[in-house]
């Protein structure tokens, strides 16, 4: 009766020794779980971060490009507007001054 009492006693504690492993096994598992999300999630936002730096210095030349080409335009239209002014001063301010005499 000893032997049958000392045999369970022996399964119980290498019942519970496996259990505890279990547990053990199941904590490094999920902690396992974590650090690779952690992982995966920072390597999404890595890769996210540099397609996001591409796309804003593709923008940023943009920006630079349409400034750049928006101050030719600006300077062609001020050098028409110059010429044209030139050109026409005179006659201008002789058709103002003759409409104000006749007022």
């Amino acid at each position: 009766m000893d032997k049958i009492i000392d045999d369970i006693v022996s399964v119980d504690l290498e019942c519970s020794k496996r259990v505890e492993e279990a547990k053990k096994k199941k904590q490094d598992v999920q902690a396992n779980m974590n650090t690779k999300k952690k992982e995966i999630y920072d390597s999404f936002v890595k890769e996210y971060q540099v397609k996001m730096d591409a796309h804003k210095k593709e923008l940023e030349a943009k920006i630079q490009e349409t400034k750049v080409k928006n101050e030719q335009e600006y300077k062609e239209s001020l050098n028409q507007l110059s010429s044209l002014y030139e050109k026409n001063k005179d006659e201008w301010v002789s058709t103002i001054v003759n409409r104000c005499k006749e007022l």
